[in-house]
């Protein structure tokens, strides 16, 4: 049976204790809820984009530019959605 989440006045709503210890989310983490034909699937990335700060070291940018390129890529990544 499926789990029954409510949604607070703010829209937050809270997962049950039982999945945020089965997919080990903990307070903070960032998760993607993507909508489907049958409803909504939340999943949690294989990353996040502050676990490759420090990456590439003594490289000259414009960081605007670089930053939303490093945010199309890496979301492709998290999501599994590339081929590396």
């Amino acid at each position: 049976m499926p789990d029954m989440l409510t949604v607070s006045t703010k829209g937050q709503i809270t997962l049950p204790a039982d999945l945020r210890v089965e997919y080990g989310l903990e307070a903070g983490d960032k998760i993607f809820c993507e909508r489907t034909d049958i409803g909504y699937v939340i999943m949690k990335p294989k990353k996040g984009l502050l676990d490759y700060e420090g990456f590439i070291k003594g490289v000259s940018y414009d960081a605007e530019t670089e930053l939303s390129m490093a945010r199309t890529g890496l979301s492709a990544h998290v999501m599994g959605d590339d081929e590396c």
